[in-house]
């Protein structure tokens, strides 16, 4: 997970305070461990001052400060470049909870991530190859040369990943659309949970919306112990 926050600023549309994020963050470091993760392979990078149950915490160097949308590719990319992290590895955001333990997904080019049923990649869930680096850079590049275009500074990342890919033709290769069963979140969630292969590995959502959380109950999505974390952490 990384996360860069200007607590008090809007991100997402919301003004997180910081014992927000951290709940969130303590329910993903519990879920993670749940579900069978060591503290070791879980990695969070923040710029605030969080520490949970002897998980990873990486206080990155680069920061986006015109945009914070733009921190998890900055973050993707310098975690590669500093060597921080030298195997395949899965990014998430802070709402997107695995379901169950799954191995790292097999898939031709170094970026595997799935797609809204409009066919725009969704950058919730991404598994990273680090062969990709370069991408990463171009992706940041990117950002930082066009940061007061009018299509980009109000943009979020998904849309500047999109416009990337698109733009390069050389590295469309290089990213694989992978199953939905990796990413269903709560936008059109039938046509992706439809459209997804089972079991399902990984849901986007906020456990503090009821509607939202009742989507994945009522496919049978949510496992008891899996509520209870989110219950013990306040964030359901």
């Amino acid at each position: 997970v990384i996360f860069q926050d200007f607590v008090n600023d809007v991100t997402f549309g919301v003004q997180y305070q910081q014992e927000e994020l951290f709940k969130y963050f303590r329910a993903q470091v519990d879920n993670s461990l749940h579900a069978g993760w060591s503290p070791k392979d879980i990695i969070i990078c923040t710029n605030l001052d969080f520490e949970y149950k002897d998980v990873t915490i990486i206080r990155l160097e680069h920061e986006c400060k015109f945009n914070k949308y733009f921190n998890k590719q900055y973050g993707i990319w310098e975690l590669l470049d500093k060597g921080l992290i030298t195997e395949p590895f899965w990014f998430h955001d802070f709402d997107d909870w695995a379901l169950q333990k799954f191995d790292f997904p097999e898939f031709n080019g170094d970026i595997g991530i799935c797609k809204y049923p409009w066919g725009q990649f969704n950058t919730g869930s991404i598994f990273v190859k680090p062969e990709s680096i370069d991408i990463w850079r171009l992706i940041m590049d990117f950002m930082i040369e066009n940061k007061k275009h009018p299509a980009v500074d109000n943009k979020g990342d998904e849309n500047i990943v999109n416009m990337v890919h698109d733009m390069y033709p050389e590295i469309q290769s290089r990213f694989s659309s992978l199953n939905n069963q990796y990413n269903v979140g709560c936008t059109q969630f039938e046509m992706r949970y439809d459209a997804a292969d089972k079991p399902i590995y990984v849901g986007a959502f906020k456990p503090d919306n009821s509607i939202n959380v009742n989507k994945f109950i009522e496919k049978d999505l949510l496992s008891a112990e899996i509520l209870d974390i989110f219950k013990k952490n306040e964030i359901s």
